[in-house]
């Protein structure tokens, strides 16, 4: 056999075979474009013969074969006849490959030809050098080295790994310029960079000299001032079936208004009338319709008859309620139906209703209808914490029955925060603490009542739409609202708490663990999954991680609060301890981290990871959590949420998402800074200055009213520039 080689490219090598045959091998594009094509061609060809090939990285003389995780092997790929000749195309998208090596084996007789007793083999060019290029100028080279150098966490280079990283560096950029990237856009892109380094001498970054990068932004943007404070408000977003009720019934002395949209709308007012307390309830329906009520003495979830002398005028009494027909109400700008309820000067709790109209029932998200009383002249003064003691009251009040699931409390919250959203940050407040202690497990989150995932993550869906309409619409209370988002955890509708049911069972099949503690956990999540279930995934996770030692499964569940006791005391205990099959380890571990990410898009509000999957679907590569060095870190996650910043109170559709991706981005700035106080170097002041800056400006994001805390960032921005 005789060879020979064309050292340009694309690469023609030529091989002379036995029985005439002749081998033509062509190889085009290069390895740093990821456009390697190699093509071999069989002529003179009698019988099938088949390619026994297998790649080369650089200084290993081991076969591999592509995959997403390329593993050692060989491939065996038959020649295809096209014409006169037989072809087979291999295509190689990864840098790293170095060369192919192969063989020819004869399809027929148990032959094997090979290139003087050994591999045939075809080196993978790095450059396409039949590209023509345009001159890379040396400070755009230098400033690549740089980022990368940064990405890697700044390490100190010997001299050897300097020329490397400069070599990466150019290929690197001439790649983009082969793919079409213009010189120009090259510059600009690494130009206009949020951060810029600003070195005092080359050798910063020819020997690895830590140095930390200016930070540039325009902080007078993100002012947000608190120019009007909070106006007590009892209205509503106006619609014009709201305009149509208050214009005919009047709109004097209203203390409360509640509007609900069920196919219907249904307008609530709560008035004074002569001393009176009336809930006037009215809709836009045609045809009978009847209201049937009941009255609340002591706590919103009693339903009693209403005493007989409160009776409507067209109104029965049935088996523990009362049924009202509505009235027609006829203006000169439309019509509707009404029931008025005059409670006189009872104190009530409230009242609860539903509504029987075209053959079927009326309710609210499957809930009855409730309107909460804090009977009150509205010409009464109240000052300070006095205003929302009717809120304190009613959480005290209502506790009982949000006890018994999370379903429960995010429907009352939802409930309770559209009654108090008009009454200033302290409504507000007294909500965020309520789900802060429910966040600590201080209150119950579930009591003999079984709720299905899916009821769960919808009630959440529910009340965190309307904080994020809050956000948009009440910005002096943007604050209050994402502490009270990151308690209670994003929900969702349709199939998202669905998976939560659907995914535990397939984990059991595919597992053989449908008894033991996988068992008891399946019943608890089926029937009251909570954020504990989170804790327990994890521990799972690292009991399976750590050769199944059960000690890592306690250790986990006991750093984050869980107990025996606590496992056991669900309605649904866990009592055992996990026992898995050793060989579905891999398995378990594969299932479980996904299952994990399926609960934490459900209860976590501030897990950066789910956050990223809702808004980018998948393509988590966005934001990671492995992006070099603390500085590096801190630096994109603050730089992420600076570019996040103007379309949070603009954005539509998708404006919650972006929301609770701010959330976990300013909760993910927190913890790593906490994390890597050890590691700082309290003697150098840039670097404690350039974290500084970073915790300041992440601070300026959040907080409401920041101008004193915009213009110290300002000043303390400048002094950083002097020091560098």
């Amino acid at each position: 056999m005789a060879t020979s080689e064309d050292k340009q490219i694309p690469r023609v090598h030529n091989f002379e075979l036995v029985e005439g045959m002749k081998l033509q091998i062509n190889v085009s594009g290069s390895s740093i474009g990821r456009n390697v094509r190699v093509q071999f061609q069989l002529r003179n060809c009698a019988r099938t013969w088949i390619l026994h090939w297998g790649f080369l990285f650089c200084g290993n003389t081991n076969w591999f074969i592509p995959a997403e995780h390329p593993k050692q092997g060989a491939l065996q790929t038959p020649f295809v006849k096209s014409g006169e000749i037989y072809l087979v195309t291999i295509e190689l998208r990864d840098p790293k490959i170095h060369a192919i090596e192969f063989v020819l084996k004869d399809g027929s007789h148990d032959r094997w030809l090979r290139l003087n007793h050994g591999n045939f083999r075809i080196e993978i060019p790095e450059i396409d050098t039949n590209t023509c290029l345009q001159p890379i100028p040396k400070d755009l080279i230098e400033l690549r080295a740089y980022q990368n150098w940064e990405r890697r966490g700044r390490p100190n280079n010997s001299p050897q790994q300097q020329q490397k990283d400069h070599n990466d560096a150019l290929k690197e950029l001439q790649l983009q310029l082969s793919n079409g990237i213009s010189l120009k856009d090259l510059q600009s892109s690494h130009m206009t960079a949020s951060t810029k380094p600003v070195f005092k001498n080359k050798e910063q970054i020819r020997y690895g000299v830590p140095s930390y990068p200016c930070r540039r932004h325009d902080v007078e943007k993100w002012l947000q001032k608190n120019y009007k404070g909070h106006v007590k408000t009892t209205t509503l977003p106006s619609s014009s079936f709201v305009a149509l009720v208050e214009n005919s019934l009047g709109a004097d002395n209203v203390i409360s208004r509640q509007s609900y949209h069920m196919g219907h709308e249904i307008v609530v007012l709560s008035k004074i009338i002569s001393s009176d307390y009336h809930i006037l309830v009215a809709v836009n329906m045609k045809g009978a319709a009847i209201l049937h009520w009941g009255v609340s003495k002591c706590s919103p979830g009693e339903w009693l008859s209403s005493p007989p002398d409160m009776l409507p005028e067209k109104s029965k009494m049935v088996a523990g309620a009362c049924q009202t027909y509505f009235t027609d109400i006829a203006t000169a700008r439309g019509s509707f139906q009404m029931v008025d309820i005059n409670l006189q000067k009872r104190k009530f709790v409230g009242i609860q209703f539903v509504i029987w109209s075209g053959g079927s029932w009326i309710k609210n998200n499957g809930e009855n209808f409730f309107v909460g009383l804090h009977p009150m002249d509205p010409k009464d003064k109240v000052d300070g914490d006095d205003k929302v003691k009717w809120l304190l009251d009613e959480i005290s009040c209502r506790e009982k029955e949000a006890e018994r699931s999370l379903m429960h409390r995010f429907n009352i919250a939802a409930e309770l925060t559209e009654r108090c959203k008009g009454e200033g940050e302290l409504g507000l407040i007294a909500i965020m603490v309520w789900m802060r202690f429910m966040a600590c497990r201080h209150l119950t989150w579930n009591k003999n009542y079984n709720v299905k995932p899916r009821e769960i993550s919808e009630a959440q869906d529910r009340f965190t739409n309307l904080l994020q309409k809050i956000y948009s619409s009440q910005p002096n209370d943007r604050e209050i609202v994402r502490l009270i988002m990151a308690f209670v955890g994003r929900g969702g509708q349709g199939d998202v708490g669905q998976r939560i049911r659907d995914e535990i069972l397939v984990i059991q099949r595919n597992n053989d663990c449908k008894t033991g503690m996988m068992e008891e956990w399946h019943q608890k999540l089926h029937n009251n999954t909570s954020p504990d279930d989170i804790i327990i995934c994890e521990a799972l996770l690292n009991y399976i991680r750590c050769g199944f030692k059960i000690d890592a499964y306690w250790q986990t569940l006991n750093c984050h609060g869980l107990s025996k006791q606590k496992l056991a005391s669900y309605d649904r205990p866990i009592v055992s301890e996990p026992r898995f099959r050793a060989d579905a380890k891999e398995s378990l571990t594969r299932d479980l981290t996904m299952y994990l990410k399926t609960l934490k898009a459900v209860h976590s509000g501030a897990d950066l990871e789910s956050a990223i999957e809702t808004c980018y679907k998948g393509h988590n590569s966005v934001i990671s959590d492995s992006f070099g060095s603390l500085s590096s870190k801190l630096r994109k996650l603050v730089d992420s949420r600076i570019e996040l910043h103007p379309v949070l109170g603009t954005a539509r559709g998708r404006a919650k998402d972006l929301l609770f991706l701010d959330i976990s981005l300013a909760s993910a700035i927190k913890t790593t800074m906490e994390r890597g106080l050890k590691d700082l170097n309290f003697s150098h002041p840039p670097e404690i200055m350039f974290f500084i800056s970073l915790l300041l400006e992440s601070l300026c994001l959040s907080v409401v009213n920041n101008e004193d805390l915009i213009y110290c960032t300002k000043v303390y921005l400048s002094l950083s520039l002097e020091a560098f």
